[in-house]
């Protein structure tokens, strides 16, 4: 038989993919980085989301607990059950932008012929992280331009943006708030809201009212996802 060069599966088979790398430390995750995650799961065949791992000055809810990468991971993996095409990782950088010069550089994961989205919003300037990026990026692979690909921030129903500071404000109010239980519904889904004070170790007295409590779900999604970079 004719012997065909280009016949080879397993370089076929990512050739030409479109894999956008959203890093960042995500203490917490929210439905504001979800909405940002949505939209590239959306024009990319895959989406890399890389939770970075700081050294000092860790975020803190009130009572002191901080947010580790771990809890941050465990959080992601509640909010992409319907993405079959993201994944979430834990760098052991410091850096959001270190993590992905890493994943995109010679030494990753990517294959020749790959498509890169670098992520980022299109509100203050935020693709300006990525000047510069070229030269890191993995030869053979293509970085598209980061300003084309940026997307719009979303807000809460409030008209107000997603912040994490306030979030963890919130989570200090929820032992003894329902009205603060209720604000977080903005921040991770109202279905959400009890998995993601399990996973904080957080109790609260609205938990025990709610069907089903809260743990085996999240505990069930941790191991869904993570991959070779968790």
């Amino acid at each position: 038989t004719e012997e065909d060069e280009d016949d080879d599966p397993v370089v076929d088979a990512d050739f030409g993919k479109t894999i956008a790398v959203v890093p960042g430390a995500f203490k917490p995750p929210h439905n504001g980085h979800l909405d940002m995650v949505r939209k590239y799961a959306e024009i990319a065949d895959e989406v890399i989301v890389l939770i970075s791992r700081p050294t000092r000055g860790g975020r803190k809810l009130p009572n002191g607990r901080e947010i580790t990468a771990e809890d941050s991971l465990k959080i992601w993996n509640l909010l992409i059950q319907d993405l079959p095409n993201v994944e979430v990782g834990i760098s052991n950088h410091a850096s959001p932008l270190t993590a992905a010069y890493e994943y995109v550089g010679r030494d990753g994961p990517l294959g020749k012929g790959t498509k890169v989205i670098l992520g980022a919003s299109n509100k203050g300037g935020d693709a300006k992280r990525w000047t510069g990026a070229g030269k890191y990026i993995k030869e053979g692979v293509e970085l598209i331009d980061p300003f084309s690909t940026a997307v719009e921030p979303s807000l809460r129903p409030n008209g107000t943006p997603y912040s994490a500071s306030d979030m963890r404000e919130l989570l200090g109010a929820a032992e003894n708030s329902e009205d603060a239980i209720e604000e977080l519904e903005d921040f991770i889904g109202e279905d959400k809201v009890f998995d993601l004070l399990s996973i904080l170790g957080i109790a609260s007295p609205m938990q025990e009212m709610s069907a089903g409590g809260a743990g085996a779900v999240a505990g069930a999604a941790v191991g869904s996802k993570g991959g070779p970079w968790a």
